[in-house]
């Protein structure tokens, strides 16, 4: 762990100068254009309600940075079980629909496919911490620590549970401490307050995010919004938003920014995003006639967004 040094500005300003400051890239197009990636030092928090796509969203990530590109990458998890995670992070990068998320690993279907992404997993730098709760300094000694001693260069939160009271604040707080300290950006994510009357057709506010805790020590607030959750199926543009996800950039280094995205579900799934989707889109095309063609359309829309 890193002390505190204290120098005069003019040293502080040569060294910031000299530095080559360098973001990982997420692999998500519209998160790197409008951030430019994950910087050192930051935090970023992923917030939606339950199952609005928060942990798939992680699980595409670390498999395109620490499998693909092989960068030194941390998981901490919180409320699944490795197994669970495992399975899940298998199925995304085959690209496997399956209805029990258990069978996934045991499956004879994909048996190929499966054991040829474990044998790339073993080789990968990926490195899992298992965690209930994260309320004691201790643990994030230990932590700092793991994350010095194995050369991290990002670390992945899933899922921090933060709620309405004073040991939420102040370990979201210790995990700005660790970016900080060893310099590398944190990745959370965390469940939105959604139980307000009449919450029909209503999406999370942002004051709901601030409320719950995701505003304290970050630097990104990332808001995903499943519209059918909150019954609402076509926008005011009259797009059809069956299967559709929003992503929203609500808070960036400092302020407030209403960027939002509008993406097709299985963006998140493929780890190769773009390629992948219009492959997909080919497929459709030559095997399904024209009745499906608003399909088609909404697909097109996605894609030249990707």
């Amino acid at each position: 762990m890193k002390e505190n040094q204290m120098e005069h500005i003019s040293n502080i300003i040569d060294e910031v100068i000299q530095q080559e400051i360098t973001p990982i890239k997420s692999g998500i197009k519209f998160l790197d254009e409008t951030l430019g990636g994950y910087y050192p030092g930051e935090m970023t928090t992923i917030c939606g309600d339950i199952n609005s796509g928060k942990t798939a969203i992680i699980i595409a990530q670390i498999n395109h940075l620490a499998v693909d590109q092989h960068i030194p990458t941390l998981l901490v998890l919180n409320n699944m079980t490795i197994e669970s995670y495992l399975s899940c992070m298998a199925a995304y990068y085959c690209n496997i629909e399956a209805d029990n998320i258990h069978t996934v690993l045991k499956s004879e279907q994909y048996k190929d496919k499966i054991n040829a992404y474990l044998e790339l997993l073993k080789e990968a730098p990926l490195y899992v911490v298992k965690a209930q709760w994260y309320e004691n300094k201790p643990f994030f000694d230990k932590l700092e620590a793991y994350i010095e001693k194995n050369r991290i260069k990002i670390a992945f939160f899933d899922e921090m549970l933060v709620y309405y009271n004073p040991s939420g604040v102040e370990s979201n707080n210790l995990i700005k401490t660790i970016a900080l300290s060893q310099n590398i950006p944190i990745v959370t994510t965390c469940c939105t307050w959604s139980d307000r009357e009449g919450i029909e057709g209503i999406k999370p506010f942002l004051r709901d995010l601030c409320e719950y805790g995701e505003r304290h020590g970050n630097d990104v607030v990332i808001s995903i919004t499943n519209y059918e959750q909150y019954h609402i199926y076509q926008n005011e543009r009259g797009q059809d938003l069956h299967g559709m996800r929003l992503m929203e950039i609500l808070k960036a280094k400092g302020i407030i920014d209403k960027r939002e995205h509008l993406f097709y579900w299985d963006y998140f799934i493929f780890r190769d995003f773009s390629e992948r989707q219009k492959a997909s889109l080919e497929a459709i095309r030559n095997s399904c006639d024209g009745r499906i063609e608003t399909l088609i359309k909404k697909l097109d829309l996605t894609i030249e967004d990707t």
